[in-house]
């Protein structure tokens, strides 16, 4: 038998360079987990930060934040309110009478979080809220002086799958400045779907002419509301499933609603949290009133403080 020297040296090279190989991959691979578990915990961080900014906002008194939010984007020409730092969200949320609790913040100095961002602006189409069967959504007119060619467009999204049914409503007042009987072409039916087929609302709607137009996801309304004599409020009601509704203002922003996003950044991850605030003149009376009641004596009419 032959032998052949270093044969067994060549063999352990060769075993010896698989295994380093293989050792690089799975190394690699370890590291390539271990960022993104760190990414993902950084970026949930950063999401719950934002979150819990937003919830400073959301839990002020209503009317008192509408207030403030309004005057101040009248008074900048941009139309934009920019809080850069903790202290200036401090300082915008004392003006409501709200303090803000840091223990729930893991933000600034020490920490792998940024010190938040808020903005604040208009709301545009694109920022819908979600209304379901129950709800109304309302544009109370009936206190406000509507400049010249006042028009709001409203957007409207699915929420979900299969046809969306919702009227609108016109409520007028009398001579008298009481609310007038409601008219059958005071509503109008309007059925929403994702392509806006003709076939919307079959099954669900007798009879289908009854219906005053189909849209498709995303589809606008337009109101020129100085046309409406008289008109106290104009609501939404949804009928089936529920819809997202957004509101764009060609009445110098008096009835636009507000967007407030909250931006924190942990860790190079940045991740950014929105609220839409409705403006005072979008709520209106409740749905109560959208129904016939009888009563003993007198009749229930809608009210505002």
């Amino acid at each position: 038998m032959k032998k052949y020297k270093g044969q067994a040296i060549a063999i352990i090279m060769v075993v010896l360079v698989v295994a380093a190989v293989i050792g690089a991959s799975l190394y690699s691979r370890m590291m390539r987990n271990k960022g993104e578990v760190v990414d993902t915990r950084e970026s949930q961080k950063a999401l719950e930060q934002a979150g819990n900014v937003l919830d400073a906002f959301t839990t002020s008194d209503l009317p008192s934040l509408q207030s403030l939010i309004s005057s101040q984007l009248a008074g900048d020409d941009d139309g934009l309110i920019t809080l850069d730092n903790m202290g200036a969200i401090e300082t915008f949320l004392s003006s409501l009478g709200d303090t803000m609790d840091l223990g729930l913040l893991d933000v600034g100095t020490g920490s792998s979080c940024s010190e938040p961002t808020v903005t604040i602006t208009y709301a545009d189409l694109s920022d819908g809220v979600e209304y379901g069967v129950g709800d109304a959504m309302a544009i109370n007119v009936g206190d406000l002086s509507l400049p010249a060619g006042c028009r709001v467009q409203l957007s409207f999204y699915t929420a979900g799958s299969g046809d969306h049914l919702f009227t609108t409503k016109y409520v007028y007042m009398d001579s008298g400045e009481n609310v007038r009987q409601y008219a059958l072409d005071d509503m109008k039916l309007y059925c929403l779907n994702s392509f806006g087929s003709g076939d919307c609302g079959s099954g669900s709607v007798a009879p289908r002419d009854s219906i005053e137009q189909i849209l498709a996801n995303g589809g606008i309304i337009t109101l020129d509301l100085t046309t409406y004599s008289n008109l106290y409020e104009f609501r939404i009601l949804p009928l089936k499933e529920k819809i997202k509704i957004g509101l764009k203002d060609q009445c110098n922003n008096l009835l636009s609603n507000y967007l407030i996003k909250s931006t924190v950044t942990c860790t190079g991850q940045e991740r950014t949290m929105q609220v839409v605030i409705p403006n005072a003149a979008n709520m209106g009376y409740s749905s109560l009133f959208d129904y016939t009641i009888y009563n003993s004596s007198g009749t229930l009419t809608p009210y505002h403080p």
